[in-house]
């Protein structure tokens, strides 16, 4: 039986500015995908571009850097977060909003594991290690990002003005990183929580705990107006 043919990848320069636009999107995509099942360590540019099926030399002109490129994968990640949050308060049907969209905060990020490890490394690994350009732009998205969120959260929640609802949206992301570093800890401290009864409080169910977390700052909020 004759072997097919191994199919052979292009590693052609885009030329236009649509190939180039979708070249980067490939990379983009390759590396969620590798970072979805290895380390921040694990991924470097080399197996990206091997992923993506480009020369790693192509990989540089894109992003000169690893940090700079995982910089790309949170702003990709967030703003499916957003669009994805948006659909859900778009659906809500609750008579207590108050608890209802906290909820629906807590499961959007509940299903988006590998935006929660970006956000862990986004402040402590990824954002030192970029220029002041980059910086800039990143700030600016997060900026339209918060304002948006805000003004979605915010016309659920009757009385939870748009300045509040930002506000809440930077504190989920601040629980964020501490809740999916405490509900998922390292192999060592994992085995010694597991291995004794004392230390079973110290163990987090994300979802659920940053749901209870975002309902009693909402109270608190709407209980200072």
């Amino acid at each position: 039986m004759p072997i097919a043919p191994k199919k052979l990848v292009s590693k052609q320069r885009a030329r236009s500015q649509a190939d180039k636009d979708v070249r980067r999107t490939q990379l983009i995509e390759a590396a969620t995908r590798l970072f979805a099942h290895a380390s921040f360590e694990a991924v470097t540019i080399a197996r990206v571009a091997e992923a993506a099926g480009v020369a790693k030399g192509t990989a540089y002109i894109y992003f000169a850097t690893k940090e700079a490129l995982f910089l790309e994968l949170v702003r990709a990640e967030l703003t499916q977060w957003l669009a994805g949050l948006t659909l859900k308060l778009k659906r809500l049907r609750s008579t207590q909003p108050a608890r209802a969209v906290p909820a629906a905060m807590a499961r959007s990020l509940a299903e988006r594991p590998v935006l929660r490890r970006l956000l862990v490394l986004l402040h402590t690994v990824i954002e030192p290690n970029i220029d002041e350009a980059s910086a800039r732009n990143f700030k600016l998205f997060l900026r339209d990002l918060l304002a948006e969120a805000g003004a979605a959260i915010a016309h659920r929640i009757p009385g939870l003005r748009h300045e509040d609802a930002m506000t809440l949206v930077l504190q989920t992301h601040a629980l964020v990183i501490s809740i999916t570093q405490l509900a998922d800890p390292p192999p060592v401290i994992a085995r010694v929580i597991a291995a004794d009864a004392s230390l079973q409080s110290m163990c987090l169910d994300f979802e659920p705990f940053l749901a209870d977390t975002l309902r009693t700052l909402v109270r608190g909020t709407l209980g200072k107006m």
